[in-house]
């Protein structure tokens, strides 16, 4: 299912993208029809991946993992995700342009995947408890949980900028020169209030759950620590979407889930750590978005 529905879809979206450039006579309403099947096919084989290892799994010890696999929730996610963007195609596309993007369409383009992991984390890993040996939520001493976080934060935050020059200067000596993620884009147009919701709130929460909540945990217990943070670390670079940032989020990635492990898994710590990185750069992008300070030529 997983596989005829992928092959599907990327058939039904290649032939429709033929169609706009006129290389291609076909139905609209067919080439329609056939990737929503693909999508559901998809959507469905993922789902029944999911159950069946849950049921396989049911009977591991509490200390072992016991939930799906990392990869086929990470794969349901960027399904929902992509399935609620969708519908807002033309705001991510004016977005990206510098043109004018509806209210609605900026939310649901900044939510959707913090709302896929989380709907996700709950669904196949919270409510058949394939957690179980996971510390109770929340931890003893939230508050030195926070302020390590922001501690930690505040030195994440200067390594992972010192790395995105050099990431930046090096590939613009390459000529490949980098280009301004989502992300970037709508922090220069987007309400602020929005911003700040999406990404300095919101992304941390849904992101440490997952990430370090479930990938590393799962990780940890099947493959070992190595595998587990470099794992962790590589699946929360890659699904950025950003080639200069690609290393400096992995070497975040990895701190996070250090800060993670010294916690004593309390979640709140690289949430903190995460919000704390993500807020100062949106400080930052904000105050020079409205002139409050210039940035050297």
């Amino acid at each position: 299912m997983i596989t005829i529905g992928l092959m599907l879809s990327v058939g039904a979206f290649g032939a429709a993208s033929l169609v706009v450039t006129g290389q291609l006579e076909a139905d609209p309403t067919v080439i329609l029809g056939l990737a929503a099947a693909g999508i559901l096919l998809f959507g469905g084989g993922l789902v029944y991946s999911a159950i069946r290892q849950i049921r396989m799994r049911r009977v591991l010890a509490p200390e072992r993992y016991r939930g799906p696999g990392v990869i086929v929730l990470l794969a349901m996610v960027l399904l929902i995700a992509t399935v609620l963007v969708t519908p807002f195609s033309l705001d991510a596309a004016e977005l990206l342009a510098g043109g004018e993007v509806s209210l609605l369409g900026a939310f649901v383009i900044l939510v959707s995947t913090p709302i896929a992991l989380l709907l996700i984390s709950w669904l196949f890993v919270g409510l058949p408890n394939a957690m179980a040996g996971l510390p109770a939520f929340p931890r003893p001493n939230p508050t030195r949980a926070l302020l390590s976080g922001i501690g930690w934060g505040v030195l994440a935050w200067i390594g992972s900028t010192a790395i995105i020059v050099i990431a930046g200067w090096v590939l613009q000596q390459l000529g490949m020169p980098p280009e301004a993620g989502t992300a970037e884009v709508a922090i220069e147009r987007v309400d602020p209030w929005l911003i700040v919701l999406a990404i300095v709130v919101l992304a941390p929460i849904a992101e440490e759950i997952f990430f370090r909540g479930i990938v590393f945990n799962a990780w940890r217990r099947e493959g070992g620590a190595v595998y587990a943070y470099v794992g962790s670390a590589a699946l929360f670079a890659i699904i950025h979407l950003s080639l200069v940032s690609l290393l400096p989020i992995f070497f975040l990635g990895l701190v996070l889930a250090w800060v993670y492990e010294r916690s004593g898994y309390n979640i709140l710590a690289p949430m903190a750590l995460h919000a704390t990185v993500n807020g100062i750069s949106v400080a930052l992008a904000l105050l020079v978005r409205f002139d409050v300070v210039q940035l050297p030529v």
